[in-house]
């Protein structure tokens, strides 16, 4: 049996997820992308910048109108001016800390450019440096420069890009609800008038869009829906020839079986009882079928004034001996009293053959302003939790055996009269109640 799933999400807010995961996904990667392309430019930028400075006063000093003291302006707002001999000694610089020892770049870095113009990256003083370094006669310039707004620039758009990506995703949300909620109209209309189907109606559900895939779906349905339609009419025509094909000869046996009973001699009395016993069980089988067969196709449009506890608990409870009918205040309805005994017979027959004895089923009758509450007790081993809705369906059998039928009649001769029946049931206590309206003055009349 496959194991029913707990509820969770709709569709469309599943689908909705789905899109924000996506948009997050391309988010995430879009803000990767543009970071790297970001720095990448910054920093090609910068480096431009520095070569082309470091040229600049490469070519000054060679031509003898160049300074250690000429102020550089650049990215930054400022650049710093080295100048190393051919061994790559540091000899002075635009700015007195960048003189010392320590701030000096690599020499094997400052002579490793072989004639030509290049870049470096590092730590100079503890703190990180781009430099360019363009040779010239006397030796080398270097154009130093602190490139950490770069990464503060780099700070502020990535908090910016993460800005974004929310409000993107939120977004994608809002709008991937709106169009799944748009794109499963039609399905929820299509399974809201599915779950109106039932036995009693089996109608095809009309669909007017175009033949996409809940056309489709509803077609499908529709074959489904009239196979069933076509199955339940066979087994309503096949329930009621068979219940009146039956019915004749379980009448005649009942017939030869009173007239032999009343004939007998004591010694077989005994065994034609049982024998008229079983062929009462039979009989109202059959009348279950047909029963079953015609509250289906229709209703019983005969009613009489009833009165429940003399004309319906009283004869019910006579055909079992030992149960007890609970004394009380009388109850008129309106109905068919064939059927109410039918009804009350399948619930007393059902609660004989659980309890531990007949005596211990009770009919009772309770009254109130509007309606009659007739209770069939039994103390019987109970019914479990997970069947009490399924024990008034067509042919369902619980544990106590019994043909599938009774309880679904019962409910179905209920209805058919106004009211309803309900169950509560635990170990040693089970009750069901049938509730019925009684005939208010206008009725009456």
């Amino acid at each position: 049996m496959p194991r029913l799933r707990t509820p969770g999400l709709a569709l469309k807010w599943r689908v909705a997820l789905l899109a924000a995961a996506a948009t997050a996904l391309l988010a995430g990667l879009t803000m990767v992308v543009a970071y790297q392309v970001v720095r990448s430019g910054l920093y090609d930028e910068l480096r431009r910048a520095l070569r082309g400075d470091a040229v600049v006063v490469a070519s000054l000093y060679s031509s003898g109108e160049g300074s250690v003291t000429t102020r550089l302006t650049g990215p930054t707002g400022g650049m710093v001016l080295q100048v190393y001999d051919p061994a790559g000694r540091l000899l002075v610089a635009s700015r007195p800390d960048f003189e010392r020892q320590e701030m000096a770049l690599p020499a094997a870095d400052v002579t490793g450019g072989h004639g030509v113009p290049s870049m470096w990256s590092g730590r100079v003083g503890g703190r990180p440096m781009e430099a360019a370094l363009a040779p010239f006669e006397l030796g080398v310039v270097a154009v130093l420069t602190d490139p950490s707004y770069i990464g503060a620039v780099l700070t502020e758009l990535s908090r910016n890009l993460f800005v974004a990506a929310v409000l993107l995703v939120v977004a994608s949300l809002l709008v991937g609800y709106l169009v799944a909620a748009a794109s499963l109209r039609p399905l929820t209309r299509l399974a809201r008038l599915a779950s109106t189907l039932g036995p009693e109606r089996l109608e095809a559900i009309e669909y007017a869009g175009p033949r996409d895939e809940v056309g489709r779906l509803t077609a499908a349905l529709n074959g489904l829906v009239g196979r069933l339609r076509e199955a339940l009419d066979a087994q309503r025509v096949f329930l009621a020839e068979t219940s009146h094909e039956l019915r004749t000869p379980l009448t005649s046996l009942r017939g030869f079986l009173d007239r032999a009973v009343r004939r007998a001699n004591p010694d077989s009395r005994d065994d034609l009882l049982d024998a008229q016993r079983v062929a009462g069980s039979m009989t109202r089988l059959v009348e279950d079928l047909l029963q079953l067969s015609r509250g289906q196709l229709v209703a019983d449009p005969r009613r009489h004034l009833v009165e429940l506890r003399s004309d319906v608990l009283v004869p019910v409870a006579a055909e079992f001996p030992g149960v007890v009918v609970t004394p009380g205040l009388p109850a008129l309805v309106l109905g068919d009293p064939q059927r109410l005994m039918q009804l009350v017979r399948n619930l007393t027959a059902n609660a004989v053959r659980v309890a531990s004895d007949p005596a211990a089923v009770t009919l009772d009758l309770h009254v109130s302003e509007t309606h009659a509450v007739v209770l069939v007790s039994d103390d019987g081993p109970g019914i479990a939790a997970a069947t009490l809705e399924r024990i008034f369906e067509k042919f369902y059998k619980g544990a106590g055996g019994g043909s599938g039928l009774g309880l679904a009649i019962a409910r179905q001769v209920a209805e058919h009269h106004g009211g309803s029946v309900t169950v509560e049931s635990r170990p040693g206590a089970t009750v069901f109640r049938v509730r019925l309206p009684l005939v208010d003055a206008d009725e009456d009349e």
